[in-house]
């Protein structure tokens, strides 16, 4: 009922695509309802910006499929990066928070939550995203890979689910002169699983405060922060 009035009353869908949206949510693995509207809202605010749509930690491609849909119909580009073999080796800054897989230690989780490219192409073919319109990076994401990356050359939304502190702060680097104003970044998992991904993000906005808003979002189910460039 959420997604349905939502996208009813601030996207301008057709009865069909909203019907689909929610299928979309339905199928989400690991992304909650809470913050599959904040990214329905955030993409839906950005919609009108230069710059094209990033997600860093792509998985199964769920969540890839829910943000192209919603850009399916405009010129904006998709670019996706994940390593398609799981988590890195943790950081002397990733401390264990919350032990989904009970695992008993974050070294524990190398290589975990894997999952092949294909599927990802799989879900997006689903949908008919022109394939022109999406562009693969395949790799750990460190700066040593960086110059083997593509990157759009302006950002308006960018989603980050890397879970862990290197890979978190890299993007938040690598983005930071690539936001338009008033773009949108949200990151995933802040202040859940690994103390990484909040780590980094406390780290960077305390020197880049001056040019971003930052906003918390915690429940049951959801664990998040929302960056929007403000100048």
């Amino acid at each position: 009922y959420l997604v349905k009035s939502y996208t009813k009353n601030h996207l301008n869908l057709e009865k069909s695509d909203i019907e689909k949206i929610v299928q979309i949510i339905r199928e989400l693995k690991g992304t909650s309802l809470v913050e599959s509207l904040k990214i329905l809202q955030s993409i839906n605010e950005t919609q009108n910006l230069k710059g094209d749509i990033c997600e860093f930690g792509v998985a199964q491609g769920k969540t890839s499929k829910l943000m192209a849909y919603l850009i399916k119909d405009t010129e904006k580009k998709i670019y996706l990066y994940d390593s398609f073999k799981g988590l890195p080796k943790a950081s002397d800054k990733d401390i264990l928070k919350d032990d989904i897989f009970n695992l008993g230690k974050i070294e524990n989780y190398e290589g975990k939550m894997s999952h092949a490219e294909t599927k990802v192409i799989k879900e997006l073919n689903s949908i008919k995203f022109d394939s022109k319109k999406t562009i693969i990076n395949k790799g750990f994401f460190n700066k040593k890979n960086l110059d083997f990356f593509k990157f759009p050359k302006t950002v308006s939304f960018a989603y980050i689910d890397f879970d862990y502190y290197q890979p978190t702060i890299d993007v938040l680097q690598s983005l930071e002169n690539k936001l338009s104003i008033g773009s949108i970044m949200i990151v995933d998992d802040y202040d859940f699983f690994s103390t990484g991904a909040k780590t980094a993000v406390d780290e960077w906005i305390e020197l880049n405060k001056s040019s971003f808003q930052i906003n918390f979002i915690k429940t049951n189910c959801a664990s998040f922060a929302i960056i929007k460039k403000v100048k």
